[in-house]
């Protein structure tokens, strides 16, 4: 099993997202063990941000007029592109940032979603390219917004969904820790329902 794993947060071994990703990865090396892993810390080694001229070559394919810099982010995003489709299960840790994902996740996005390689338009709307394939979600946030009133503006879990639906993604199953800073005691109990749920994956 090849698995991409994605970490999000830029908190290192404070982050509640990064632990509950250590923990499901156990977890599955108990379950099987062949697995291969690309682990990428997108919190602490941001990927490249697209340009238009970088854009423009992946839509063209050609690369003659980049930069040597400019064909680095190039063969960046077709590797970001590529170990997305060559994983068996992707598992994303997102913190929630100011209501929405981390800019670096974000930025990951921005490579992976590319018209003619991850999705295609049709006259039905955007038709995902990507194998449809498992998407662990390992979600933290400070507050409380799986219920109402915070519900409303939560532009974290439902914009991962539909930006996954639109490459292809729609298996996707959330391991959610909230409520962490409000207080230890609701930090704790939170962390460990999660625990649980992971171990009954």
């Amino acid at each position: 099993m090849n698995i991409l794993c994605l970490k999000s947060s830029i908190l290192n071994n404070f982050s509640t997202s990064n632990l509950l990703i250590d923990e499901l990865i156990n977890h599955i090396k108990t379950k099987n063990n062949t697995i291969s892993i690309v682990e990428r810390d997108l919190g602490n080694h941001p990927p490249a941000h697209i340009t238009l001229d970088v854009i423009t070559a992946i839509r063209t394919q050609d690369t003659s007029k980049l930069t040597n810099e400019q064909k680095n982010i190039y063969n960046e995003i077709l590797t970001s592109i590529e170990q997305l489709k060559s994983a068996d299960l992707v598992i994303i840790g997102s913190p929630m940032h100011n209501l929405g994902i981390s800019s670096g996740l974000k930025t990951w996005i921005d490579q992976i979603c590319q018209a003619g390689l991850t999705f295609s338009y049709t006259e039905q709307g955007p038709k995902g390219l990507v194998n449809n394939k498992p998407v662990i979600i390992v979600s933290s946030r400070g507050g409380i917004y799986s219920t109402p009133p915070l519900d409303a503006i939560d532009h974290q879990e439902p914009y991962l969904k539909a930006v996954l639906g639109l490459i292809g993604l729609t298996d996707i199953k959330y391991i959610r820790a909230e409520g962490i800073n409000i207080s230890e005691e609701l930090k704790n109990k939170a962390i460990e329902q999660a625990k649980q749920e992971i171990s009954l994956l």
